[in-house]
C-alpha cells in the first residue's frame, strides 16, 4: 500500500446552519466556500453528511471515510473504527452560541488558536459565578452576567477540556481541532432568531449539568529546538495534541502517527522524489505511515493529531508542565 500526503478539500457549513458565519473563509482565506455567510470549513471531517475529500493523487475526490476504510491503521495508527479527530476554520461575524461539551466516553474537548481577530474582540472562556447562581440566572435570561470574557488577538490558544462553558465572539478567523463527536449542549444563544422569528433549541439544564471548573488562561505552551527549526508544545490530551512548527530550511516528520498540517505561510512537502505545494490555511493529512516527509521553507505551521502523551512527557522532562493536559 503506498501512502502519501492528502490534501484536503474542505466541507463547509454556511447559512442557517451558521448564522453567525461571515465571508473571511473566502475573502481572507481564499476557501472555495459558497457565498453569502459561511461560518465553518470542516478541513479534516469525516462526519457524516459533512465530509472533507481528497483534494490530490490517485485517492482525489473520496471522502475521508472511504480513505480511512482504505488505509486503516496505515491512516490513522489506530485499529479503532471511528475516525477520531475534526479539524476546522471558523469565521465569527456575531458571536456564537454559549455551549458545554459533556465529558465521558462520549464527550469531547477541543482547542482554539485565533488567526486573526478585530480590535477588541473577545472570547467567552468560563464563569465570573458560580454554577449555581448561573442556574437561577438562566431561568431569568440572564446567562450574560455570568459570563467571563478574554480579549483576544491572533496567535493566542486556549485548550477548552470538556465541561468548559466556551463561545467565540465575533470578528475572529478561528483555527480549531477537537474530538470527532457533535456532542454540545447550547446554554444560551443571545436571543437569536431566524427569518422565521425561531430561536435555536437549548438544553439548560443539561450544560449546567455538565460545567466543571476550567483553567482561566492562554496557553503559552513550550518550545523546544529540533532539526530544521523548533516545535512549540501547547496542548497533550488524551483526544489530540497541538503544537506549531517553526520551520527555518528543511524539517523532517517522523512516522508513527497520523498529523494533520496547516501552514501559515506557503510552503513544500517533499518525499521521496514528490513534492506538494501548500498555501497558507490549505490542510494536509500526513498518514500515520507516511515515511521521509519533509517540511521545506521559512514558515509556521499548526500541527495537530493524536497524542503520545508518555513520549512527549519523556521527550519534555520538566517542561511537560508547561504542556495544557499532559500530566492530568
Amino acid at each position: 500500500m503506498q501512502v502519501y500526503p492528502l490534501l484536503m478539500a474542505p466541507n463547509f457549513r454556511h447559512g442557517e446552519d451558521t448564522p453567525w458565519g461571515g465571508t473571511m473563509l473566502r475573502d481572507l482565506f481564499l476557501k472555495d466556500a459558497p457565498n453569502g455567510p459561511v461560518g465553518e470549513s470542516l478541513e479534516v471531517s469525516a462526519l457524516p453528511g459533512q465530509e472533507s475529500l481528497v483534494g490530490n493523487g490517485v485517492h482525489a475526490g473520496k471522502p475521508l471515510s472511504r480513505m480511512a476504510e482504505l488505509w486503516g491503521e496505515a491512516l490513522t495508527g489506530s485499529a479503532e473504527a471511528r475516525f477520531p479527530l475534526l479539524l476546522k476554520l471558523l469565521d465569527t461575524e456575531s458571536p456564537l452560541s454559549v455551549q458545554v461539551h459533556p465529558g465521558g466516553a462520549s464527550g469531547k474537548s477541543k482547542a482554539w488558536v485565533i488567526l486573526n481577530a478585530e480590535p477588541g474582540a473577545k472570547v467567552v472562556y468560563g464563569l465570573t459565578a458560580p454554577v449555581d447562581a448561573l442556574r437561577g440566572a438562566a431561568s431569568e435570561g440572564r446567562v450574560e452576567e455570568c459570563l467571563r470574557w478574554e480579549n483576544v488577538r491572533p496567535g493566542d490558544v486556549f485548550y477548552i477540556p470538556a465541561g468548559t462553558v466556551h463561545a467565540l465572539g465575533g470578528g475572529i478567523q478561528c483555527y480549531e481541532i477537537e474530538d470527532s463527536a457533535e456532542a454540545a449542549f447550547r446554554l444560551w444563544d443571545w436571543n437569536r432568531v431566524n427569518a422565521a422569528g425561531e430561536g435555536r433549541e437549548l438544553h439548560v439544564e443539561q450544560a449546567l449539568d455538565a460545567i466543571v471548573d476550567c483553567p482561566h488562561a492562554k496557553q503559552e505552551g513550550t518550545t523546544v529546538l529540533c532539526k530544521g527549526g523548533s516545535r512549540t508544545y501547547y496542548i497533550s490530551e488524551p483526544r489530540f495534541e497541538l503544537c506549531r512548527l517553526n520551520v527555518s530550511g528543511r524539517m523532517p516528520l517522523e512516522s508513527g502517527r497520523m498529523r494533520f498540517l496547516t501552514p501559515l505561510a506557503p510552503c513544500l512537502l517533499r518525499w521521496g522524489d514528490e513534492s506538494l505545494e501548500l498555501e497558507p490555511f490549505q490542510t494536509v493529512l500526513v498518514p500515520a505511515a507516511m515515511e521521509g516527509l519533509v517540511v521545506e521553507g521559512e514558515v509556521k505551521l499548526l500541527m495537530a493529531g493524536p497524542s503520545d502523551r508518555p513520549a512527549l512527557i519523556e521527550a519534555l522532562g520538566y517542561r511537560a508542565e508547561n504542556v495544557a493536559g499532559l500530566l492530568d
